[in-house]
């Protein structure tokens, strides 16, 4: 496979940092499949405990031609563990779905075996950190505040109650880069109970994505990775997430709660 040499530098070696070539979006954006075939086929060098993380996820070095690249493998079988049913098919089924919708938010992740267990890889995202450490620094801009907006969207599509100050990265850009989703796409038909996690305001392009997604298309992207209901539920969270958007238009307005 022939890759132009900024990619390699940008894409595989900086992780997340910002390209001079793409200042617009994160580094893996226009080049998924690439970065998903060699997350898929490059050899595993090395498997290490992260350290941190309530699933014990896995730091894997890989090497592809002569470029060594690094990512995060997540062997969990599907169940209930410590409270939380979770399931590596859901860190896929994430990534799927940011597709679907143009989120760009979350990395590619495929599934791998890595020894004997099948898994989620997802590309590491090197020079970022998580907002937690970096919240005191983060601008207060109303660009910042649209990307938490989407955030907010994606997790009541997908039923992410996990999301908290720890398991969302930052780059230096202050791109939001979204994690951990094995606890994600639980069978359930309503929104997050919080109301500090729903949207105050909405993406109009994704709004417009959302309104064309469909039972079809969804079974064709996520049969193999989520079971049951899930599904179904996506579909289901979906209109209720419309819902609330034109509650909130017809009670403020479409200049104040959508945006471009």
């Amino acid at each position: 496979m022939r890759l132009r040499p900024w990619f390699l530098v940008v894409s595989l070696l900086a992780g997340c940092a910002v390209a001079l070539a793409q200042p617009a979006g994160p580094s893996w954006v226009g080049h998924r499949e690439e970065l998903e075939t060699w997350l898929v086929n490059a050899e595993v060098l090395e498997v290490k405990d992260i350290g941190e993380g309530v699933t014990n996820p896995k730091k894997v070095t890989l090497k592809m031609g002569e470029t060594v690249f690094h990512a995060v493998y997540k062997p969990l079988k599907r169940g209930r563990k410590k409270g939380f049913w979770e399931s590596y098919q859901a860190e896929v089924a994430a990534y799927e779905l940011d597709k679907l919708l143009g989120l760009d938010m979350v990395p590619p992740t495929v599934v791998r075996r890595v020894g004997s267990d099948l898994g989620s890889l997802q590309l590491w995202v090197d020079g970022c950190d998580t907002y937690k450490r970096l919240e005191p620094r983060v601008p207060q801009s109303r660009g910042f505040s649209r990307q938490i907006s989407r955030m907010k969207m994606f997790d009541n599509l997908i039923y992410n109650e996990d999301r908290n100050a720890g398991n969302f990265l930052l780059d230096e850009s202050w791109r939001i880069i979204l994690i951990d989703h094995s606890r994600a796409f639980l069978d359930r038909k309503n929104l997050l109970k919080e109301s500090s996690k729903l949207p105050v305001q909405y993406d109009r392009h994704l709004v417009e994505r959302l309104e064309a997604l469909d039972l079809e298309t969804l079974e064709v992207r996520l049969k193999d990775l989520l079971m049951g209901g899930q599904i179904e539920s996506i579909l289901k969270r979906r209109d209720r997430i419309l819902e609330h958007e034109r509650a909130l238009v017809a009670k403020q307005g479409e200049q104040k709660v959508l945006f471009d």
